[in-house]
């Protein structure tokens, strides 16, 4: 593609549905609304919480799966032409192949892109954020914070002023990951692609979520390792789960953040290291995570993680088994 062709984006900046995007993106973003659904979304949450405890069903995990299936964004024919362009202009990539990545996402739309670079193949990760996902975060944010105060801890999570703030939020949470030496993707660059979308490339790390690898000592041990080393650095993570980390090469490379408003340091930290344990406990024994744990983080670090606990397994991304949850409860000290 020549110089000139690449001096504008015209003819794939505008959607056909521009206009309707931008009157739904108003009416969900209303106060009134957002009372109403988020009102609407918590009944529901409490109704299933309390037949799963019943009958032991798992009517919860369904209700939250479904919620994603809708809210699930698409990559249409106007995004990959999108993408297409700005890897021709700006990374310099022919025959160019675009695909989903995997992973439970919702909140954007993560793609491997696939070219062929000075005569060589490449990929680079390239992940769209836009109003819907601004939108979507700005519920399920309010959705945790209702669940923070109910469990009266001291932290809340912070919203997105936009999809330009969530994407160059996660830049600069990816650019400190790396500066302080936790395996994490290189960022390449953010672009804007309209608007109120945007694209977020980095290295394409060949490898796998750990929500799809089978999870020994040495995996879990290196995921608290890296917890470890993020919290010695003063960094905060705000969204531990299996799928926010990546498997490659015997390695663990730790992906995505979330903003948390917090008064104290220790409170995200307890809070991240809450999550990594219920989220290593849905795929190993508890005792085997414990065991590990207790290798990196204080016994008084791991008790005051525990005071958490119910925050935590109140997450839509954390599935941990009730009996689990029970152990997990009291190898932490802190029981019913």
């Amino acid at each position: 593609m020549s110089a000139a062709q690449c001096e504008t984006k015209d003819a794939f900046g505008q959607s056909p549905d521009r206009l309707a995007r931008k009157i739904a993106y108003y009416i969900f973003m209303n106060r009134v609304v957002e009372a109403i659904l988020v009102s609407l979304i918590a009944a529901c949450f409490m109704v299933t919480t309390i037949i799963d405890g019943i009958l032991g069903t798992r009517v919860e995990r369904r209700f939250i799966d479904s919620l994603r299936s809708i809210s699930r964004d698409k990559l249409s024919r106007l995004r990959r032409a999108q993408i297409r362009y700005i890897f021709r202009c700006q990374y310099g990539l022919s025959k160019i192949k675009i695909r989903l990545a995997g992973g439970s996402y919702w909140l954007s739309i993560p793609c491997v892109v696939e070219g062929r670079k000075d005569g060589r193949p490449v990929k680079y990760m390239a992940k769209i954020i836009n109003d819907q996902s601004a939108v979507k975060h700005r519920y399920m944010t309010m959705l945790r914070n209702l669940g923070i105060i109910a469990g009266g801890v001291e932290f809340w999570f912070e919203q997105y002023d936009s999809a330009r703030d969530m994407a160059s939020f996660e830049r600069h949470c990816l650019d400190r990951l790396r500066e302080k030496g936790v395996n994490s993707p290189a960022v390449m660059g953010m672009h804007s692609l309209n608007e109120e979308d945007y694209m977020l490339v980095t290295e394409f790390i060949e490898g796998k979520t750990l929500s799809d690898v089978t999870l020994g000592t040495a995996e879990i041990s290196d995921v608290l390792a890296t917890l470890k080393k993020m919290h010695d650095s003063k960094v905060i993570h705000g969204d531990i789960k299996l799928d926010n980390f990546l498997y490659s090469g015997g390695k663990v490379y730790l992906i995505d953040c979330l903003k948390i408003g917090h008064t104290t340091l220790p409170v995200a930290q307890a809070f991240d290291l809450i999550c990594a344990l219920c989220s290593l406990c849905e795929k190993a024994p508890v005792d085997t995570v414990m065991g590990l744990a207790r290798r990196h983080f204080t016994e008084d670090e791991l008790t005051y993680a525990g005071t958490m606990l119910d925050v935590a397994v109140s997450k839509v991304d954390i599935d941990l088994p009730p009996e689990k949850a029970r152990e997990l409860r009291q190898e932490l000290g802190n029981p019913v």
